[in-house]
């Protein structure tokens, strides 16, 4: 005898499953030539081939000093405009500046008055592929920040925009046809033709669209938002691990209570800011991240309003989430790059209101400008198909998966308290070409001046 289900609650949560043969890979994440996004297949490599890869990688674009792990490594900005203004005039960037001498998070901002400077400080170490390609750190798996998302995230708040997202939503239209099959199909039926009626649920709901917003929709900084949405949302399925014990997923947690959507997505999760007297050292601290939850309903239009309660189990799944969202990060390179994202925001907002330059026209005008340093383009994410996934067992039905990722650092900035304990330090010597622009401070202390870090 075949054991029946009823359509209407039967689990069905929304996944993403993807073949498009021409395609561009950007990090964990394929998008084709449709703009139609999917996760890249893990791939493996012996740890030999793996250790070939990195020397070779270390050889030919890192010297001895970037490969040192170092917990306090201090970034000029204004060396930096004038480095990358200088290899531009040699037709090419190197990696030390792609991916600023390996800094992997920011944990001080400092006004440097004196010398009309911004510095940014934090750890970092070498860095090289990982078997996808991914470039991260090369003891932690971190991804280093890159200057594109530092310059993207500068230019964003100098030209006054307030805030930088990406959700990824299924259409009215499609949210209707969908609701109108499942009122049509709510007979309870055997396994075999429940697995049918779920994959064509996944076909009516068609393509999800991804709106990107605060940003250039080409550049790495969107399609990192887009992959960390997305990947939030496979963990929340069930359709990969989150790297967790911890953390399970959605559907593993349903109980019976209806037929709605889910929508989770990321908000700033900071500390408030530790500044000095002369508000000219600010320290960062803080998961960066946290995720948010709240249920919705679809009407027979398609058009979607929050529900008047959500579930229980959609909240849990952001706390924890949000609880654990540094073993995430440290799991997970798309993670980590997002808390980055978060930091290159925050200092961004702080450059802006805490300008050390004589006026708006000095100081970082080659990173300002998109004349002086047009930016890498990626491919656009526009679109993110459906298909259905669930379990076998009574617990409610879930439409979609709605969601995406908030930056905006009005309320971060404007969180602080005075801590007397942040004072001038001292540095550590370094040599080469590469002294102009970053440094390292001792480990104990917070930096302060430029002077500092180049008198020594």
């Amino acid at each position: 005898m075949h054991k029946s289900f009823s359509a209407g609650l039967l689990p069905a949560l929304l996944t993403i499953i993807i073949s498009q043969p021409a395609y561009s890979q950007v990090g964990g994440i394929i998008i084709d030539a449709e703009g139609v996004v999917k996760t890249t297949p893990a791939k493996q490599l012996s740890s030999n081939e793996l250790k070939k890869l990195k020397s070779a990688f270390d050889a030919a674009n890192l010297d001895d000093q970037l490969t040192t792990q170092s917990k306090s490594r201090v970034l000029s900005l204004k060396q930096l405009n004038e480095k990358v203004e200088d290899a531009l005039q040699d037709g090419q960037l190197p990696v030390t500046l792609k991916y600023l001498a390996g800094l992997q998070r920011i944990e001080y901002f400092i006004v440097d008055k004196e010398n009309q400077d911004i510095l940014i400080v934090g750890p970092a170490e070498g860095f090289g592929p990982n078997p996808q390609g991914q470039i991260v750190g090369a003891t932690t798996g971190r991804p280093p920040i890159q200057l594109d998302d530092l310059v993207i995230a500068l230019r964003s708040a100098f030209t006054g925009q307030r805030e930088i997202g990406v959700t990824i939503d299924p259409t009215e239209e499609n949210m209707a046809n969908l609701q109108n099959y499942i009122r049509r199909n709510s007979n309870a039926v055997s396994t075999a033709a429940a697995q049918r009626r779920y994959r064509t649920m996944g076909k009516v709901l068609g393509n999800q669209v991804v709106s990107i917003w605060g940003v250039p929709t080409d550049s790495h900084f969107a399609v990192a938002l887009t992959e960390a949405d997305l990947r939030m949302k496979r963990i929340s399925l069930g359709l990969e691990p989150s790297g967790s014990r911890k953390v399970r997923s959605q559907l593993s947690m349903l109980v019976p209570q209806g037929n709605s959507l889910q929508r989770w997505w990321f908000m700033p999760y900071y500390e408030p800011l530790g500044v000095n007297a002369e508000k000219t050292i600010f320290e960062i601290k803080g998961q960066r991240a946290q995720l948010m939850a709240q249920e919705e309903i679809a009407g027979p239009d398609g058009q979607r309003q929050d529900a008047a309660f959500t579930r229980q189990t959609t909240q849990k799944f952001a706390e924890q989430f949000t609880e654990h969202f540094e073993e995430l990060a440290r799991a997970n390179p798309a993670f980590a790059e997002l808390q980055s994202l978060y930091d290159l925001s925050l200092i961004s907002v702080l450059a802006r209101e805490n300008w050390p330059f004589e006026d708006r026209a000095t100081g970082l005008e080659t990173l300002l400008r998109d004349d002086r340093l047009p930016l890498e383009s990626y491919p656009v994410p526009k679109f993110v198909p459906s298909s259905a996934t669930y379990i076998k067992s009574s617990r409610g039905l879930l439409l979609g998966l709605i969601g995406g990722v908030t930056i905006n650092m009005n309320r971060v900035v404007s969180q602080t308290e005075t801590k007397a304990e942040l004072s001038p330090v001292k540095f550590e010597k370094t040599t080469g070409e590469n002294d102009l622009w970053w440094n390292v401070a001792t480990p104990t202390e917070s930096p302060r001046s430029q002077n500092e870090l180049n008198s020594r």
